[in-house]
């Protein structure tokens, strides 16, 4: 072989190899950690509802493809562990809403297998007790959203047989409900809702049969809406439907769902930029309708289904540490 030749082959050659190392080195590494903490006691499930009530979290209903669920189980951060509660007194269900007043939890609407609910009932965790409450006023409905803050619940969207974009808010201290403005952007079912010192944000999920992309914030003071920047602007797969949803440490979460399949993406809002950020992918199996909350600076997203696989495993975010596979 001629030596010039040889020489340029070598040199070709040691370059490729160099570039690919430096492609790898320089590869972006995506911040937080996903950890696997005790699973649910309980069946596998999807569609459940959760809230958090005075340093607990609670989950109730569900389905795992054959059977609908009623029980509700209570989750300790300090302790890692579960501990069976009150079943839930409302026929059995999934793809209810949950959300949290200062003291209490809340659950309604959703789907039986037949029927769309608008049944809505108080949990007490001091007593470990259930009471019902005033019919959500709205249509019977399934895949809806619901947050609350301070002792107001808000529900709305959903499917009732189309999608919907109507919000009602739950009074607690005169236990009634009231009609207000409803979502200012698309209709949508199952779509995400999260909470940042006091104001809510909303987005994501489907459309007749399309991902919407539309984000807002809803000021619960004033019962406004501010459309923030759409949730494509940063990169289309960030779209999703039955998405987990969750705030921790002044900043938005949302992770898993469906888009062309169930994914494990998980993207970080800031409220102060209005912008999104990629963060270290969900580390259990791909999955959509899981569920999620939140304990001061980490969330936790729990159960889901992939297809006829249903989930009973529940994994903690950290999102200030780098990910560690190994713990």
């Amino acid at each position: 072989m001629d030596k010039k030749f040889s020489v340029l082959v070598l040199a070709l050659a040691s370059t490729f190899f160099l570039s690919n190392c430096s492609n790898d080195d320089n590869e972006e590494e995506l911040v937080g950690n996903w950890v696997r903490v005790s699973d649910l006691d309980g069946k596998p499930r999807s569609n459940a509802s959760a809230f958090v009530v005075n340093g607990k979290g609670y989950l109730t209903g569900g389905y795992d493809g054959e059977y609908y669920y009623n029980d509700l189980w209570s989750y300790d951060p300090e302790a890692n562990s579960w501990t069976q509660k009150a079943d839930f007194p409302g026929v059995k269900r999934s793809s209810a809403v949950g959300f949290a007043t200062t003291s209490y939890g809340y659950v309604g609407t959703g789907y039986d297998g037949v029927n769309k609910l608008n049944d809505f009932y108080k949990y007490d965790p001091l007593a470990n007790a259930w009471s019902p409450i005033e019919n959500f006023p709205g249509t019977g409905r399934y895949a809806a959203i619901a947050f609350g803050v301070g002792n107001k619940g808000f529900v709305g969207t959903g499917y009732d047989g189309s999608e919907l974009k109507d919000f009602y808010k739950y009074d607690e201290s005169t236990s009634t409900w009231t009609n207000i403005v409803s979502l200012g952007g698309s209709k949508r079912r199952d779509g995400a809702a999260f909470v940042i010192n006091g104001i809510a944000y909303v987005g994501f999920g489907t459309n007749n049969g399309s991902l919407v992309s539309d984000f807002w914030s809803f000021d619960p003071s004033a019962e406004t809406w501010m459309r923030k920047g759409d949730t494509s602007n940063d990169d289309e797969s960030q779209n999703s439907s039955s998405p987990a949803a969750f705030s921790a440490g002044g900043l938005g979460y949302v992770s898993t769902g469906s888009a062309s399949g169930v994914s494990k993406t998980t993207w970080e809002y800031n409220p102060s930029t209005d912008d999104w950020t990629e963060r270290t992918a969900f580390q259990g199996a791909a999955r959509e309708s899981a569920c999620a909350f939140s304990f001061e600076n980490y969330g936790y997203v729990l159960t889901g289904n992939s297809g006829s696989s249903y989930f009973d495993d529940i994994w903690v975010f950290h999102p200030t540490e780098s990910d560690n596979e190994d713990d």
